[in-house]
């Protein structure tokens, strides 16, 4: 089943969660089946790039220009079983990167340098506060820049090493911002883009980041085994450089996908393995892309993974400590996926009116930020709180609508 995005009307999510309810309950259906489509129409035409090129020698550099090009092309890549695997593969095979130093060309220095990493940085916070349909276009003119300093620019092979880097998580956060905006066909393009530079910087737990990318909207979708193979490929593929915080993201995000998929032993290996991370993780080892994951975040993926599998009372206690423990100026549209995902998990355990609560909480705060994966997932509060027959539940949707209306916009272009 696919979320729709727009909370106009009584959707297609809440008529088939109502058909479902008796069977596995509100808060199991909606977590595991309550997924954004956001309406998008595949299309037949082809990038001007394939994945075959695209890790050929000078396949890289052509899809970069056309990535960061102006007018982009209304392309997409669809992921089959097939491409799913030659990406994997690609990844996990490659041969190391040789190699290069460029001596002709602009004079790139290390404070340069170093300011693109602090740039990025700024971009991924102001993601977190702002949204992705604020934040594409300019992760986007970033990336521009660096390709074209790559380009032209005289640098050494550490600087080159780390300008891919950096070009790397650029395309990685371009793809998320567009993920965000509800455009996941322009996402997968920039993340299938990111882990070929990412390979090309020489930095595997950069490429295992994008891969968990991935799985997240292949989670979205509904297609946890799509999931678990990206994930699986990334614990796989950057076993040895990974810290602590990243294993515990990647147990994290197996156990939503391994619940999504209904196999409760994994669900619970995962969560466990998660938790062992979290506690033995030393934020001073770890990489700057990983900032936003502490205890909070591990609570928040085990509840999400319990509600999957349809033991709500056991997910309410880690939601709760999750929405308890998150800072709520720093990670505005995080908080709205963790209430929403509490308040669903109430509806379930019978706690309907504490849930149209966090829901007008909910909605107030995915006002402030422009996602529309928050707006979808408060739709799913919505709708499950509508299916219980609360008598507030039609003021609640109203305000979603009112609330929500100014912050339903099409979403910024590059």
């Amino acid at each position: 089943m696919r979320e729709p995005s727009s909370l106009l009307g009584r959707s297609r999510a809440s008529r088939e969660l109502g058909a479902r309810r008796s069977r596995r309950g509100t808060a199991a259906t909606a977590a595991s089946a309550g997924f954004v489509h956001n309406g998008i129409t595949l299309t037949a035409d082809a990038p001007p790039w394939t994945l075959q090129h695209l890790w050929a020698s000078d396949g890289l550099d052509a899809a970069l220009e056309e990535m960061t090009s102006r007018v982009q092309r209304p392309a997409v890549l669809t992921f089959t079983s097939a491409t799913l695997g030659a990406v994997v593969h690609s990844w996990l095979v490659a041969p190391p990167v040789r190699s290069v130093a460029v001596l002709n060309g602009r004079h790139i220095n290390e404070a340069l340098v170093a300011g693109f990493t602090e740039r990025v940085d700024a971009l991924r916070r102001m993601d977190d506060v702002l949204g992705g349909e604020d934040v594409h276009g300019l992760a986007v003119s970033e990336l521009r820049v660096i390709v074209r300093l790559l380009r032209t620019g005289a640098y050494s092979q550490d600087q080159r090493a780390r300008l891919y880097a950096v070009a790397a998580e650029l395309a990685r956060l371009a793809g998320w911002a567009a993920f965000d905006s509800g455009r996941h066909q322009i996402a997968q393009q920039f993340w299938l883009v990111a882990l070929r530079t990412a390979h090309e910087a020489g930095d595997r737990a950069i490429g295992a980041n994008i891969l968990r990318c991935m799985a997240e909207q292949a989670v979205r979708y509904g297609e946890p085994a799509d999931a678990v193979i990206l994930l699986r490929a990334a614990r796989a593929g950057a076993a040895n450089v990974l810290t602590a915080t990243e294993k515990a993201v990647l147990a994290g995000s197996l156990a939503i996908a391994h619940a999504q998929a209904g196999d409760i032993q994994a669900v619970r290996t995962e969560i466990a393995e998660a938790f062992t991370q979290i506690e033995r993780a030393d934020p001073t080892q770890d990489p700057d892309y990983v900032y936003w994951c502490s205890r909070s975040t591990i609570e928040y993926y085990a509840g999400k993974a319990l509600l999957c599998l349809g033991d709500a009372a056991s997910a309410i206690g880690h939601l709760s400590r999750s929405v308890d423990e998150l800072n709520a100026c720093e990670y505005p549209r995080e908080l709205v996926h963790h209430r929403v995902w509490l308040g669903v998990a109430q509806v379930d355990a019978g706690e309907v009116e504490q849930a149209v609560d966090l829901g007008y909480q909910a909605i107030d705060l995915a006002g402030c930020v422009a996602s529309e994966n928050a707006r979808v997932d408060v739709l799913t509060l919505c709708s499950a709180i509508e299916i219980a027959g609360h008598p507030r539940a039609a003021a609640l949707a109203e305000h979603a609508r009112s609330a929500l209306r100014c912050a339903d916009r099409a979403p910024v272009r590059a």
